[in-house]
Parts: C-alpha cells; structure tokens; sequence
C-alpha cells in the first residue's frame, strides 16, 4: 500500500523544485499546509489571527449599553450607569409603597381599629368585635395573606355600615351596664364586692326558676330559649321576675304547677310561702344564696314526684 508521503511526492516537485530538494516544501504546497513550519520560518506566523492557523479570533466588545431582556423601555438609559440609576429609583419605590402598606408583625394589629373614625352606628359593634375570637380567626389569615391593616379594618367598618343601614345590627349589650341596672336598692351602699354577689343571686334565682319550670311541663328548649333570650339584659330578667313573682303570689297563679302536684297542695303551699319570703329575694339585705339554693333543691324535689 502507499504511504501518503507516496501519494504527496509528485506535488513536491513543483517548480523551482530545487527548494524541495534541498529538503524544504514550498509555502503554498500541500505538504506546507500540513506542516506549516517547512517553510523555514519556524512556525512563528503560524499562530497569527485571520491567518487560517485554526486559531478562533478574538471576541468583538458589543456596542451600546447592555439591554436586560424583558426590561421595559422607559427603564433604559444612554448609558448602562443611567439604565443602573433608574432601577435603583424604581426598586426605592416599590420599597416605599410596601413599607406604607402596614404589613404587621402579629395578627393583633388588626384589633387597633380608629373607633373616633367609625360611624356612630357601628361603633359599639366594631369596638366589640375587635374582641371577638371570631375576628382573631379572619385576623390570622389576613395576616398569613399580607393583607395592610387598613384594608381589613375598612372592609369591615364597610360591610358594618351596610349591615346598619340594612337594620340587620342588634343592639350591643353593655354587660356592666345590664348588670348596674339590676343592682337591688338596698345593696346600692355596699362594696363593690357585694354589690356584684347581690347581683349574680339575683340572676341565680331567675335562672333556677326557669328552669324548674321544665318540670312542670315547659319544653326544655322553651325554657333554654328564654335563658338565651332575656338573661342577658336587665329587662329580660324584669321580665322573668314578673312571671315568677306572679306565678308564686296565689293559688290561681299556677299555670305550670302540672297535674302531679294536686296532691300535694299542703306541701306546695309551705314551700311557696317560705319561697315568697322577703329574705329570699335576692334584694333583701338577709338573703342568703345558700338557702335559697337549699330551698329550690326541696322544692324540686316536692314538684317533680
């Protein structure tokens, strides 16, 4: 087989062929191609760009400034320092805007409503629920959702307001104020400690006597109803009162002693006496919580047989 020396051999013998003989190959020739430094120049032109050495040329510098992909054309500048000085602006701003939007801490910062600028209205309704556990609940997610303070606490005074206009608002219960009301006379000069224990009897005995009218035939779910519905104001419990001191004042003023206690008129009427005393009016400066409890318990026991 031919070496490929072989096969270049008659291309060296070009004209001028005494250069190849004299060991050399010419510049242009295929042997000098594969072999750059045959000409006698020791391979120093070899390295030169553009010269088809194999080198690859040097990296051009890109004119003009650099141009972000995706960045807006107002955010650029003549310059790459103009373009760097209008997003440090634009990120100043977005900084501000955040830092204004009241982001809090904790979810307690919800509750700081400025009542002085809540309606009149509503405001006993957002004073008390900024209390309520039930807005605690809609704060923690307000807060796990970033949402400003400002803007929860003007959709509630919002949705507030409509609900007002729409008269769909009960009226908010002052509980000292219910509880003032329903202070006996004669515990008005009393410390503040049994002053409260007169009233705490006084709604004791409305609920006992309540309740004990279940035994004598009032639906359970009536009497719960009524707990729920008059115990909690002053003129709920005037009213159980009015009832009650009707119901225990005569013989005819039984409507739910029931059937059962017939029987047992001698009985009913000592414990309805003892039961009418004054001392056991929670009024009265003798009254005694104990008692009126001891005599409840004997009165339905007596009833309910």
């Amino acid at each position: 087989m031919n070496t490929l020396l072989e096969k270049l051999m008659p291309l060296m013998s070009a004209e001028g062929g005494g250069g190849a003989a004299g060991g050399g190959a010419a510049p242009g020739s295929a042997a000098g191609q594969l072999n750059p430094s045959a000409d006698g120049s020791g391979g120093g032109g070899g390295g030169q760009a553009g010269d088809g050495g194999g080198n690859p040329p040097a990296p051009s510098t890109p004119s003009g400034p650099y141009r972000p992909e995706g960045l807006p054309e107002t955010m650029y500048g003549k310059d790459d320092k103009e373009t760097i000085d209008k997003l440090a602006q634009a990120l100043r701003g977005y900084r501000e805007r955040d830092s204004q939007r009241q982001i809090p801490e904790t979810p307690d910062a919800y509750r700081s409503f400025k009542l002085d600028d809540v309606p009149d209205a509503i405001r006993p309704h957002i004073d008390a629920l900024a209390k309520d556990p039930l807005f605690e609940a809609v704060a923690k997610v307000a807060h796990e959702e970033k949402v400003p303070v400002t803007t929860l606490q003007k959709l509630t005074a919002s949705l507030y307001a409509q609900a007002a206009e729409m008269g769909l608002l009960d009226h908010v219960i002052d509980v000292e104020k219910e509880r003032a009301a329903l202070l006996p006379e004669n515990a008005k000069h009393l410390p503040k400690a049994q002053q409260d224990q007169a009233i705490n009897a006084r709604l004791q005995a409305n609920e006992d006597w309540l309740r004990l009218q279940v035994q004598h035939g009032l639906p359970k779910e009536v009497a719960e109803h009524g707990l729920l519905m008059l115990m909690d104001t002053a003129l709920g419990n005037q009213l159980i009162e009015y009832f009650r001191d009707r119901m225990t004042g005569s013989d005819r003023d039984q409507p739910l002693a029931g059937e059962a206690a017939r029987g047992k008129d001698s009985l009913r009427e000592q414990l309805r006496k003892r039961l009418g005393a004054p001392e056991m009016q929670p009024d009265h400066p003798n009254f005694s919580q104990e008692a009126y409890t001891q005599l409840m318990t004997e009165y339905r026991r007596v009833i309910g047989d």
